[in-house]
């Protein structure tokens, strides 16, 4: 073995290693789940943002969809399109601004994504099943937080 591999040390010991691996095993078993329902991770999360925008009574834009899910702008125009081709969305013109266009669940959209994130959310919980969930949580936040605070401090340098 290399020696420089070996200084290294078992990669089950790195916490890096083990969120990626388990991000990895994470993306593809949902990847698997929605293709039952036809649809990729981009198209479920903005599936899902739409319906949550929708539900808090806030104008869902292309932008502040893109925004809501860190989802690039041009990114997101395209899977609005595919979705809208695939008729779970539609647009209609902004009362407010007429340059921005409002994206709506159709019946269908709101039915294939309820469909979608019930079988996400069952296969997470299967999972998640001998885990502590609520320590889980915990720390998640608190990386999360990190992350962001570190995002704030890079953004600024």
């Amino acid at each position: 073995m290399d020696e420089k591999c070996k200084k290294l040390g078992n990669p089950n010991d790195d916490i890096g290693y083990l969120i990626w691996r388990v991000t990895k095993y994470w993306q593809r078993g949902k990847h698997k789940l929605l293709d039952e329902f036809g649809l990729t991770t981009a198209q479920l999360e903005l599936l899902g943002a739409i319906c949550h925008m929708s539900s808090h009574n806030i104008e869902a834009t292309q932008i502040a969809l893109s925004q809501e899910t860190e989802i690039d702008p041009m990114t997101t125009s395209t899977v609005l399109r595919n979705l809208q081709k695939k008729g779970l969305i539609s647009r209609r013109e902004s009362t407010t601004d007429t340059r921005a266009r409002i994206v709506e669940l159709t019946d269908d959209g709101s039915e294939l994504f309820a469909k979608a994130i019930t079988k996400v959310k069952e296969g997470q919980d299967l999972l998640f099943e001998n885990i502590d969930k609520e320590q889980l949580k915990q720390q998640l936040q608190l990386l999360l937080q990190e992350m962001d605070r570190l995002t704030k401090i890079n953004n600024n340098n």
